[in-house]
């Protein structure tokens, strides 16, 4: 593969280089292994899809514009690999050495200078082996005086604690690594403050019109498509108790989601044959779309705010029993996804940061 070939991506699929999209609807691209953002892109035509991604939905083709070491991917590998720094503690035993040495050094001339004055000037008795004792005893001193066995010393120290960490399911990618966090006071994470793992999870459902949780969830399971494994509506089909409620509804027609629309929209059978058209997205448009009351229109834009305060991001679900348009009859107008999340770690005074 080589710039300027024609890459045709689907779903499932992985982008094999940095491709510039040129035909196509749209595609949904997890890239968060680059990007680190949580949910997956959309693109359209004249955007870029990166090497190492995947393709979540959608179908377009692309024209490769770098490949290896030239991709995004590959420039950041580089910058990775070539980021290596010397840590505080190998810089430490550096000026140890060094200082050792230069004593070492510094005696060595004094007691040349001292032996040579008393045997040439004082005592006028200087031989051959003389000077061969003089270097023997140089050479002994500038030896025992360097520190050469700190460097093994401290890697077998760092081994060790690379060791223990391990058990606490820590990994350590630079026994130096070690030793920087050892003397880190405050980490400063990413702006919300927690350690994503890119995991989400749905919250407890904000009912308006549905008389229980269960039955929000089963309505926005319903508007989800197990096979495209999407994040979202992965989360929201396992968060169902129940799983074996999905199996008495046949989904006759699904309308994946759009980034024009902002929702999906599937229309299904349930068990006693009637059918349903059920739908989940944005809440903004699914308010438009089912038209309820002024005060739950209110209602529904001051939860969105509040989850938005929360960091958690807010979908709308929405129901129609009788064919026509989904409305606010039986379902929730948000299911709250989140992030799972590591507690941030405990602040102490600073007097070096890191920042993650």
């Amino acid at each position: 593969m080589v710039p300027g070939d024609i890459v045709k991506i689907r779903l499932g699929v992985i982008v094999p280089a940095d491709l510039r999209l040129v035909n196509g609807d749209y595609a949904s691209i997890d890239q968060a292994a680059l990007t680190g953002e949580s949910l997956p892109a959309s693109k359209k035509v004249g955007d870029e899809a990166y090497s190492g991604s995947v393709v979540k939905q959608g179908e377009m083709e692309g024209v490769v514009i770098a490949t290896g070491s030239n991709t995004f991917f590959g420039r950041t590998a580089k910058l990775v690999a070539g980021a290596g720094a010397v840590s505080h503690a190998q810089k430490a035993m550096f000026q140890i050495g060094n200082f050792l040495i230069v004593v070492a050094l510094v005696l060595a001339l004094i007691m040349v200078g001292f032996r040579v004055y008393h045997d040439i000037v004082i005592s006028d008795n200087w031989g051959l082996a003389d000077a061969f004792n003089i270097l023997q005893f140089v050479l002994i001193l500038l030896i025992a005086s360097i520190p050469v066995a700190m460097p093994a010393v401290f890697s077998i120290t760092m081994a060790l604690g690379a060791l223990a960490l391990s058990k606490e399911k820590a990994i350590v990618s630079k026994l130096s690594a070690i030793e920087e966090m050892a003397g880190v006071d405050i980490l400063c994470s990413d702006k919300t403050g927690t350690l994503t793992k890119n995991q989400l999870t749905l919250g407890s459902p904000i009912l308006f019109a549905a008389k229980d949780p269960q039955e929000c969830i089963l309505a926005g399971a319903l508007a989800s498509k197990i096979e495209d494994r999407d994040a979202i509506d992965t989360a929201v089909i396992a968060a169902l108790k129940d799983q074996n409620a999905l199996k008495g509804f046949k989904q006759q027609k699904f309308v994946p989601f759009d980034p024009v629309t902002k929702r999906t929209e599937a229309t299904v059978t349930d068990p006693q044959g009637k059918s349903l058209r059920i739908t989940k997205g944005a809440p903004q448009v699914i308010v438009d779309l089912a038209k309820p009351p002024a005060d739950v229109a209110q209602r529904v834009k001051q939860s969105v705010a509040e989850l938005a305060a929360k960091g958690s991001r807010a979908l709308g679900v929405a129901r129609s029993e009788d064919g026509g348009k989904p409305g606010p009859c039986s379902a929730s107008f948000r299911c709250s996804i989140r992030r799972v999340t590591i507690p941030r770690p405990r602040s102490i005074r600073p007097s070096r940061r890191v920042c993650a």
